[in-house]
Order: structure tokens, then sequence, then C-alpha cells
């Protein structure tokens, strides 16, 4: 079973005939015919993964709306933001943490920390130095609380010293380089500060097959 935002984002592939691009995002590529309402922090991962894959490998990802998550493309600078809305704030981001373990490029929490204001955690993960500057930004909420999570991923010309030293607790609003301003202002605009809203149940929705996501309706 595949969630929902990895058959959009294979939808999205195949009509834009990339096929080959697509064989960046493995996991997307493993869609079923039917695709069901996934757990959050499945899709979460899914999506940081996309996210991730866009940035470093140009993987032909845009926005996408799924059930618990959207992915927002950043054009300055170059960004991939997801949102997620549903779960629970620690499984969130252990499915980030998941994503961006997997990548080659071998994450690790930066040396400065970051003030977290009304969330409970902002986080930044820096790749290996000597490589492209690439980075995510990852800011988790309180219990309760919306949205759940949100991660930018990035990739600057640079690194950021922040990365590998401590430069002392940082707040978003005084940010002067990567994690920097314009990436950390395309998380805020797709993802701010959060606020307290009840948990309503959500109506199911109908199943979709694979022809139908694509736009091909029904087979004759």
């Amino acid at each position: 079973m595949v969630p929902p935002v990895a058959c959009h984002i294979l939808a999205a592939m195949v009509g834009q005939r990339s096929l080959m691009r697509a064989l960046l995002l493995v996991p997307v590529l493993l869609a079923l015919p039917v695709c069901a309402h996934a757990e959050p922090a499945q899709e979460a991962r899914s999506a940081t993964a996309a996210c991730l894959s866009a940035i470093i490998d140009n993987a032909p990802v845009e926005d996408i709306d799924g059930d618990d998550v959207t992915i927002r493309r950043g054009k300055d600078p170059v960004s991939c933001t997801v949102r997620v809305t549903a779960g629970e704030p620690v499984l969130i981001r252990d499915a980030v943490m998941v994503a961006l373990k997997r990548r080659a490029e071998i994450f690790s929490p930066a040396k400065t920390r970051w003030e977290p204001g009304r969330w409970a955690s902002r986080e930044t993960f820096c790749n290996l130095p000597g490589r492209r500057a690439v980075a995510a930004f990852l800011s988790t909420s309180k219990p309760g609380l919306q949205p759940v999570a949100t991660v930018t991923v990035f990739e600057t010309k640079e690194r950021d010293q922040r990365c590998d030293r401590d430069a002392g607790v940082q707040t978003v609003a005084a940010a002067e380089a990567p994690p920097p301003p314009t990436a950390l202002a395309a998380e805020e605009k797709t993802a701010p500060e959060p606020t307290l809203l009840p948990i309503a149940p959500k109506a199911e929705k109908p199943k979709k097959g694979l022809r139908e996501r694509l736009g091909l309706g029904k087979k004759d």
C-alpha cells in the first residue's frame, strides 16, 4: 500500500513523461493499482523523501495535496516544503528523520540550535561538509497544535558556518544566513506559527485507482 502523496507524485511524473527521472523516487514506483489512505507518518516520510529528491536530484516534484500532507515548491530560494496536519508530532518527526537518514548525503544536526518559540522544537540538519550545501529545517509542533510539523529542504551556494559551530541559540526572525531567511520565509509562508485547533475525525474518502488519478477514467 502506497501513500496518496506517492500516488500523486507518480501521476505527475507520468503526466510529464519523465518516467526515467521517476527512478530517483524508487518508493513511489512501488505503487499498487489502488492507493489507499495511509498513516500520516508514512505520508510524511514519502513526502520528505520526495522533497529531498527534488532538491538534490532535481526530480520533477511539484505542489501536491495529500490527505494529511502537502508539498509546496519555493523559487527564492529553490526549496521544497512538507506540511503535515495529522498524526503524533513525535512519530511525524521520526518519519522525517528516517527519510533524512536514508540519503547518501548523511544529514546530521547543526551545531547551532534554534529557539523553538511556540513549536516543540525547530532543528536544522546539514549534509556532510565538502559537498553541496543542502539542509533541512524541521519544525515539530506540541501535541494538539496545528500544523503538526513542517520541513523545508533547500540548497545554498555556500555552507552555513552554523552547521559546524555553535553560534548560540538562534531565532527565525534574527536569521542572517542559511538556514537562510529566504528559505525560512518559504517555510513560514506554508507553515505559520501553530495554533490550537480541535482535531476532528476525517470522513472516509472513496478509494481511487491509479488510472483515475492519472485522469484516464475507467477502462471500457
